[in-house]
């Protein structure tokens, strides 16, 4: 229960907001299309998402498109020259993200430039198909570069350079980050931590001592799992306060936040006033009704925002005696752990145990098929069998327009799936 209870306080400050309204308002532009795209410098357009508003009980199926056809036009300077292209649903390579469009790799957005979106998608609107329009501007900051950085002692240091990790409750300090950074065009930076997770170990930390005080096992190795292989780990405001320093001018990366022992990419996103304000509003408001959320997309909901890219790397390592963690048996510990909720273990039920639930040969029996299944998307080309258990989930009460027009093509197409005859 301690192990859950802190993941819930974590996921207040990391979590990332679906497309459920919660507004009892319900504003025009929350009815309708989602849209989330970003432009980073020096690399090509890519995860521009689009979505479906859902109702609270309705299911959310990623793995297939909610539109019948979709064109989105990105303008702006790539390579030096204005340039205009339409991007493609990311389907390459059992991708299964129909809903998420990539533009020409080749095609490389530049820092100071602005751009323009344009989005036309006709899809089924409570039952009526319809053609809907967007359109949205933003723009690359100019300028944005960590010249400086210094370490929990307050050392300097350059980037590639090794820093300590230090045992609580020293790790509850900071390590500082200086930019240098064009004021006029930038709302803030958000820190993202890229790692390899081969030789990773996260390390004791200083809620690691609390929890020790009251619980006499000592400290669960499931506490320090983490999945994937990157972190939102701050963001910074380009905001004055009183005469209080600007958060941008010096941002700090808490000692904890970071690995023991590893290698590790900060990238720094500077980003525009309209992302800062769609974050402020909507990412960390979506629970407070009287917080109206700001968008910058024009006839629907959702974000388009450019973002100039610094990327600092650096290498961790820590004391002999400090209590370490490794990246795989973190995870491992925490998915043979029981969902309480279910009453099964959570590699079960928990799609980030994805991995796991491959490697245990236990997949003989709907109730499971469905359950991976449903953490894959139902990816029906690469894995015929979770057809079935797709027809199954629809049997078992579960509605949405997408899910009841898959089921039915499934069924059209496999007669003879004693699922569909049930």
């Amino acid at each position: 229960m301690k192990f859950k209870a802190i993941l819930v306080i974590f996921s207040l400050f990391l979590s990332c907001q679906g497309p459920w309204s919660y507004y009892p308002e319900d504003p025009e532009n929350y009815k309708g299309i989602w849209i989330t795209a970003y432009i980073v410098s020096g690399r090509p357009v890519t995860n521009v998402y689009l979505e479906k508003m859902h109702n609270l009980n309705e299911v959310y199926m990623r793995g297939f498109a909610f539109y019948e056809s979709a064109n989105i036009e990105i303008k702006g300077i790539f390579n030096g020259r204005d340039t205009s292209f339409f991007l493609k649903p990311d389907t390459a390579n059992f991708a299964h993200n129909p809903n998420s469009f990539v533009g020409d790799e080749n095609l490389i957005p530049e820092a100071g430039a602005s751009y323009e979106m344009y989005v036309s998608v006709t899809w089924d609107s409570a039952g009526k198909k319809v053609t809907s329009e967007f359109s949205a501007k933003t723009h690359i900051p100019k300028k944005f570069k960590i010249k400086r950085a210094y370490d929990l002692l307050g050392e300097q240091f350059k980037e590639k350079d090794t820093i300590m990790y230090l045992p609580p409750p020293m790790d509850m300090g900071s390590n500082y980050f200086i930019p240098e950074y064009s004021n006029e065009d930038i709302g803030g930076a958000f820190v993202s931590m890229v790692y390899d997770t081969n030789g990773l170990y996260w390390g004791e930390n200083f809620m690691d001592n609390i929890i020790e005080q009251f619980d006499s096992d000592g400290i669960d190795t499931a506490r320090h799992a983490r999945f994937g292989d990157r972190r939102l780990i701050y963001t910074a405001t380009n905001m004055q306060v009183a005469n209080m320093n600007k958060d941008i001018d010096s941002i700090p990366v808490l000692g904890f936040m970071m690995p023991a022992i590893g290698n590790i990419k900060l990238l720094f996103y500077a980003t525009t006033r309209e992302y800062m304000d769609y974050r402020s509003t909507f990412l960390q408001g979506s629970r407070d009704s009287r917080i109206k959320p700001i968008y910058n997309i024009e006839g629907g909901a959702g974000i388009f925002a450019g973002m100039l890219v610094d990327t600092f790397e650096l290498n961790l390592k820590t004391t002999p005696d400090l209590k370490t963690y490794s990246y795989a048996e973190a995870q491992k510990s925490y998915c043979m752990q029981e969902d309480e909720e279910y009453n099964v273990k959570n590699w079960k039920t928990h799609s980030q145990c994805l991995a796991f639930w491959e490697k245990i040969p236990t997949k003989d029996y709907m109730k499971d098929l469905v359950s991976w299944c449903e953490m894959q998307n139902f990816p029906l080309d690469k894995y015929p069998d979770c057809g079935s258990a797709m027809v199954h989930f629809y049997n078992s009460g579960k509605r949405s327009p997408v899910l009841e027009r898959e089921v039915k093509k499934w069924c059209e197409e496999h007669k003879d799936d004693k699922e569909c005859l049930s």
